[in-house]
């Protein structure tokens, strides 16, 4: 009896003495972890957060930053405490050495922040946003967000077919947006493309390679029939008779890529007379040259990207405006058929 009394100590004096250690181990842990860094004496870091982020993001670019040890770390504690819906959008200073739990405070703790609202019109061109950015207040020049835009190293998918020395032209993605005051054009252009990125999906954007297309050739052909259609069902009508022309060579023919060489300033969308003589030398010109353009000439809605990279199955090559003021075309497969409508429009 004595000796099992002795043996149930012993045992039980282990147990106390495992749990001590995994006690102060698990301390340990937790301070080395929520803990960032050695110094808190480091220059600051300027954090963005950008409007409906989420915390895997926002965890993943804490850690990428080195202002965190572990991105699990940092989510499971959010996710514990429900803070994980309390990240607030905005520029935020950090430190290495920061504590996580600093950190989470920093980033969910309101502020009275002056907030911009701005609305992105489908079929802008980068110089029209560049101006409405001006008018706001968020820029003092449009060659602030035009310089941006020519540059920086944007890590996204779908920018990966664009060729050397592409703008970010064609995906900066219409809609209204709220913008801190205090925003960059970096973040404003960031928070265009995450749009972008969530709005046309991979799945969506991998039918460019089924139709024979890199996916910047899709954003080309979209950007054309933003500019060309007027009303919404003739936008899969419009995307088929330019497929159809570049299967069978023919020039596209667009005058919306005329303007954008023409544009200028004050008039960014001018009127085309002379197809063939106006900026014949410009690879925009799609009645001098035969194939794409070399970048979209606007940003595209998604209806017209969706039109892009799922065209109307038609014989059509050719179509011209009515000009009755329904925005309505008229379309055709043959060159008669085309002049035909060209004579029975003309005379309205």
């Amino acid at each position: 009896m004595l000796r099992l009394m002795i043996q149930a100590l012993k045992i039980a004096a282990v147990l106390v003495l495992a749990a001590a250690i995994v006690i102060t181990a698990q301390r340990a842990l937790s301070h080395y972890i929520n803990v960032t860094s050695a110094s808190a004496a480091s220059e600051p870091i300027t954090f963005v957060v950008q409007e409906q982020e989420t915390v895997d993001s926002v965890a993943s670019r804490l850690s990428e930053a080195g202002l965190i040890r572990s991105a699990t770390y940092f989510k499971l504690k959010m996710r514990l405490t429900n803070q994980d819906s309390q990240l607030k959008a905005g520029r935020f200073e950090l430190r290495k050495g920061m504590s996580v739990n600093e950190i989470i405070e920093e980033l969910t703790t309101s502020r009275d922040v002056e907030v911009v609202q701005v609305r992105f019109q489908e079929g802008w061109r980068a110089e029209e946003y560049a101006d409405k950015l001006q008018q706001v207040g968020l820029i003092s020049t449009p060659e602030q967000f035009l310089d941006a835009i020519a540059g920086g190293d944007w890590d996204y998918d779908f920018l990966r077919s664009r060729p050397g020395g592409a703008t970010l032209e064609g995906y900066l993605f219409p809609d209204t947006y709220q913008f801190r005051a205090d925003a960059t054009p970096e973040d404003v252009i960031n928070t265009l493309l995450q749009t972008f990125d969530t709005k046309v999906p991979a799945d969506l954007r991998a039918r460019a390679e089924e139709l024979g297309y890199n996916f910047h050739q899709i954003m080309v052909i979209a950007s054309i029939i933003e500019r060309e259609a007027a009303v919404p069902e003739e936008r899969p009508l419009i995307s088929s008779v330019y497929h159809n022309r570049l299967r069978v060579g023919m020039p596209l023919q667009a005058d919306p890529t005329i303007q954008y060489a023409l544009g200028a300033p004050g008039n960014w969308w001018p009127t085309v007379t002379d197809p063939n003589n106006e900026a014949p030398e410009s690879p925009y010109n799609t009645y001098t040259h035969p194939d794409l353009p070399p970048g979209p000439i606007c940003n595209p809605s998604l209806a017209s990207i969706e039109a892009a990279l799922q065209p109307a199955e038609t014989d059509y090559l050719y179509f011209v405006a009515k000009g009755d003021g329904s925005g309505e075309h008229a379309f055709a497969t043959t060159l008669e058929e085309h002049e035909a409508n060209i004579q029975q429009y003309s005379q309205q």
